[in-house]
């Protein structure tokens, strides 16, 4: 009986050992990664503010092209506005002075110059 006992007793330091041997080792290896942290932690910030200042500009430029964009649109509604009114003069000066060619003729050249100066 006693021999059964101090078997079991000798398993048990055996297994405790091996325990306290495995914690040892975990214990080491998060010192060694507890270490890169350290290392690694004043890399990470710079990093995560680096990446904070390119949002910030890829966002002011995103809206300037969006602003852009927004112009640019402004302006070819304009000028269309410009073109219909310019159509719907010539138009008009075509169906009620046919006599008039001259007229037609400079309304036709003002197109032009408008158009050129608006492109």
């Amino acid at each position: 009986m006693y021999l059964f006992i101090a078997t079991i007793f000798i398993a048990e330091l055996i297994i405790a050992v091996t325990v306290i041997n495995f914690i040892a080792k975990v214990d080491n290896k998060v010192c060694e990664l507890n270490c890169c942290v350290e290392a690694f932690n004043p890399l990470a910030k710079i990093c995560l503010q680096y990446t904070r200042c390119l949002a910030t500009n890829f966002r002011a430029n995103f809206d300037k092209v969006i602003k852009f964009i927004k112009h640019k649109k402004e302006q070819l509604f304009n000028k269309l506005i410009i073109l219909i009114g310019i159509y719907i003069v010539l138009f008009l000066f075509r169906a009620k002075f046919k006599k008039y060619a001259k007229a037609y003729h400079i309304a036709g050249l003002i197109q032009d110059i408008a158009g050129n100066f608006l492109i």
